[in-house]
Formats: structure tokens, C-alpha cells, sequence
């Protein structure tokens, strides 16, 4: 059992919006009686009907069928060829059925417009004004057009980017159009310049769309009565000036210089108060001064001073003494300089200048070392100096065997080293030999 098909033509054409058929003859190749059902495969089926859609037939028996196809006028029936299939199924043995396959060409159909957006634009003097052409491709086969666009009277330029445009069928694509004014105007009412954009498509017509520019002059219109508005109101701030303002800034100004004489007045008297304060206490300053050196000179004369330049008070520490201590620490780390006392010596520390000439930050400490232990004396923070020195009424003394150590702990940023020192001077005094050297 089964069906048997041949198609009239295998090729046909149709247009969009219109409609082609052809014929197809259906034989029952079977031994019984039986119904055939014919209907459309493919790409054309949602367009194509077969008319009629069943035939019933005896066994060797033929009848033809009409196949209608009606592509519709739409973008999405793309133009060209479309592969379709006429499939006849037997009711009573489905598995023997037979599909007959056919070509139909679609033809072209052109749909496309353009618009310009906005369709007026403004410019003043000579600056671009721009617009957007937009182009609708609603036919079923891609267009290409070049762009170019003209003015009636040559006053104008343009640019147009891209100059070609690509549409797909259902696609629509915008080109940016710039236009600009030849010349610029200073004053006066605007002035239009209509021009065309023309949309020439390799395979169609011209499509011309109209666009409007605006050109404005340089100098708006409100700029006049602005200035002259400007004029008016200097000339009442002026008026309120020389009416209100200047008189009443003139009274006050005299009111503020009054009371700064009377300020200077009472400034002056309290500065010679103070004045004749400081004379007194200059004058008692000198009587006591006066005493002192009579005293003294009383001393002198009763045998009191002597010992050359050195000062009586200081005359049994020993021989005048000093050195320095320094040392160059990296950032970060902690160093030391050492000064240590000879044997038989006594060291008597009475001034120590404190240095950091390089602004360096961290601690420096003078410690007194001992083999019992280290004694911290001064503690100064880097950054609170450049030079300080200390004077000591009572001296430092230090054993022999004693150490005087500067410890530096350097504190700065990055990798610059840390650079102070410290000064000592005072005395040094031999001491008796067989004397214990191993004082604190």
C-alpha cells in the first residue's frame, strides 16, 4: 500500500502580496481503497495551502491537487528561493507515505523611507548644527544608498558620517549630518536655510528628505537691552552712592577713628606708667649692682679670688677638659659612642651641647656606664632640637674606668641615617695612685 506523486512543476515564482500555484497528481499505488492527506513542509508552509487537502481514491486511481502559495508583502519573507515539500500520508498506512519537493522563487519588493531628525535645528554665527537621518528598510532584500546633501543657495556645508549606508530587510540605520552656515552675521532677525538630504539607493529611487537650518546671529537680540540695562543700574548705584552710602560709611569711619584715638590715648598713658615703673626698678637695679661691686671689690681686697683664669670654685676639679661624642646611625637601628675614663683620672662634666644639625628624629641619651650598671642622665627627643646645652652648678663626675656614652636611637622615615653628637667639657684631676678607680 501507498501514494504515488508528481509534481506539475518543480519551480515556481511568486510575488510578495500576490500568488502562483501549481498541480500535483496523487495515485494510489496500493490494493484497497483509501484517503490521502496532503499538506505543505518547509520554510512555506505558514503560506501555502493544497487544495483539496484529502482525495480519496481506489486502488490504481489519480486525481490532481492545486497547490496555492501566497508569500506575504513582509520583510520576513526574505526574497530568493524557498524549499518547500508537498507531503501526501496514506490514512490507512501512514508509514507509506511520499513527500514531493518543489522550489519557489520570491520576488523583491522595495519599501523603504527616510527621515531627517530633528527636522529644524539652530545655529549661532557660524557653530554646526546637527541632525540624524534615519533609514527604515521594510522591503525583503538589503539596500545600500549613498548619502549627500545641497542647498538651494550654496550657503551652506555639510558632513556626513558615515556617506554609505548598509540596511537589512526589517533593519533601520542613522547617519549623523552636520550643517554649517558659509558666512556669520553679527545683528538682525535669523535666517533659514532649507536644504535637501538625498538617499540614493544602488537598486531603486531617490528618496529626498527636507531639513531646515536656523542660522542666528552672533550677537543675540537680548544682548542691547541687557547692556543698556546694565547701564541704568551703575548709574543708580552710583546715585545711591554719592546719596546714601558714601555719607554714612564717611560717619562711621570717623566714629571707628575717634574711638581708635581714644584706644591710643589709653595705650600711651599705660605705656608711660609702665614706663616710669621700668625707671624705678632701673634705677634699684643699679643701687644693687653698686653694692655688688663694692662687696666685691671688699673681697679682693681681703685675699678671697686668685688662681688665674681659672674661677676659685673650680680651681681644685683638675686641668680644663673637653670632647666630643658622635656617631652616624641608619634608620631604624640604635647606635653608641663611647668616651671612656683613663685610670688614676677623675672627669668633672660641667656643660654638655646637645647637636642634631640634620633635624633627625629619635631619642639621643647621655648614660653614665658603670660595670654595675648604665645610669640614664639626660633624655632629649631629636625632633624638639637643633642645638641645647646644659650648664651644671654642681658637676657631673665620673670614676676613673667610668664610661660616657651617647646613645642615639634613630627614629627617622625612609633611609636617611641619623647624624647628632654632644659636646662635653669640665675637668679632669689625676688622682692619687692606690686610690680606689672603681667609683660610681
Amino acid at each position: 500500500m501507498g501514494a504515488i506523486a508528481t509534481m506539475s512543476a518543480a519551480t515556481l515564482t511568486a510575488e510578495p502580496g500576490g500568488e502562483a500555484s501549481g498541480e500535483i497528481t496523487v495515485r494510489n499505488s496500493g490494493s484497497v481503497v483509501d484517503q490521502f492527506d496532503c499538506e505543505v513542509v518547509g520554510d512555506a508552509a505558514g503560506w501555502a495551502v493544497v487544495e483539496p487537502p484529502t482525495v480519496s481514491l481506489f486502488p490504481g486511481a489519480e486525481e490532481r491537487v492545486t497547490v496555492r502559495f501566497n508569500p506575504p508583502r513582509d520583510y520576513r519573507v526574505r526574497a530568493g528561493a524557498v524549499a518547500f515539500g508537498v507531503k501526501i500520508t496514506p490514512q490507512q498506512d501512514p508509514e507509506g507515505s511520499t513527500v514531493e519537493e518543489g522550489i519557489i522563487e520570491v520576488t523583491s519588493f522595495v519599501d523603504t523611507t527616510a527621515e531627517l531628525l530633528p527636522r529644524t535645528t539652530r545655529a549661532r554665527g557660524r557653530r554646526r548644527a546637527r541632525h540624524e537621518l534615519a533609514l527604515d528598510n521594510r522591503g525583503n532584500a538589503p539596500v545600500k544608498a549613498d548619502l549627500h546633501a545641497a542647498d538651494a543657495d550654496e550657503m551652506l556645508t555639510f558632513s556626513i558620517e558615515p556617506p554609505e549606508l548598509i540596511a537589512e530587510p526589517g533593519q533601520a540605520v542613522f547617519a549623523r549630518v552636520g550643517v554649517r552656515a558659509k558666512k556669520r552675521f553679527w545683528r538682525g532677525q535669523p535666517q533659514t536655510h532649507p536644504f535637501q538630504v538625498v538617499v540614493e539607493p544602488r537598486d531603486g529611487v531617490p528618496l529626498a528628505v527636507d531639513g531646515t537650518m536656523l542660522q542666528e546671529a552672533v550677537l543675540p537680540k537680548w544682548l542691547p537691552k541687557a547692556l543698556l540695562a546694565l547701564l541704568l543700574l551703575a548709574a543708580l548705584l552710583v546715585a545711591l552712592w554719592f546719596a546714601l552710602l558714601r555719607p554714612a560709611l564717611e560717619s562711621a569711619a570717623r566714629t571707628a577713628a575717634e574711638e581708635e584715638a581714644k584706644e591710643l590715648r589709653s595705650e600711651q598713658a599705660a605705656i608711660g606708667a609702665q614706663a616710669a615703673a621700668a625707671e624705678e626698678t632701673a634705677a634699684a637695679a643699679e643701687e644693687t649692682a653698686a653694692a655688688a661691686e663694692e662687696t666685691a671689690s671688699e673681697i679682693a681686697d681681703s685675699g678671697g679670688g686668685g688662681g688665674g683664669d681659672v674661677p676659685a670654685n673650680t680651681r681644685d676639679l683638675g686641668d680644663p677638659f673637653d670632647f666630643r661624642l658622635a656617631r652616624s646611625v641608619v634608620a631604624g637601628a640604635k647606635g653608641e659612642a663611647i668616651f671612656t675614663v683613663p685610670n688614676r683620672q677623675t672627669l668633672s662634666l660641667t656643660d654638655i651641647l646637645l647637636q642634631n644639625p640634620s633635624a633627625d628624629r629619635g631619642v639621643l641619651q647621655v648614660v653614665r656606664r658603670t660595670p654595675e650598671s648604665d645610669a640614664i642622665l639626660l633624655e632629649v627627643r631629636l625632633e624638639n632640637f637643633r642645638d641645647l646645652d646644659y650648664h651644671f652648678v654642681s658637676p657631673v663626675v665620673f670614676q676613673a674606668g667610668n664610661d660616657v656614652v651617647a646613645v642615639i636611637d634613630c627614629k627617622n622615615k625612609g633611609a636617611k641615617a641619623c647624624n647628632a653628637a654632644a659636646y662635653f667639657s669640665g675637668f679632669v684631676a689625676e688622682r692619687a695612685r692606690g686610690a680606689d678607680s672603681s667609683g660610681g
